[in-house]
């Protein structure tokens, strides 16, 4: 997957991620979600075949780089509990 950014502001941002379709955009926008400083984010997939899907944040009080991170973060951290839960079994 590569990330593109098309929009950078203070408090906005687009971003592209090529290689991707509706999976991880979905689980992007969820984790950005938790955030209390995300107003928005959601992500447009214009052809399910062959478009980019692109991601939009809106924060307030905090950058979308920062937000962004976090989500990232969270998303890591999800996964790697999920991971703990499988080698229990």
């Amino acid at each position: 997957m590569k990330l593109n950014v098309i929009e950078d502001r203070k408090e906005s941002m687009v971003i592209e991620l090529q290689g991707e379709k509706h999976t991880f955009p979905a689980l992007l926008c969820w984790a950005l979600l938790q955030d209390a400083k995300v107003e928005v984010a959601v992500y447009d997939l214009k052809h399910p075949l062959v478009g980019q899907p692109k991601v939009i944040i809106k924060t307030k009080g905090e950058t979308p780089r920062a937000a962004l991170k976090k989500a990232l973060k969270k998303i890591k951290s999800e996964l790697s509990d999920l991971e703990k839960g499988i080698d229990k079994k």
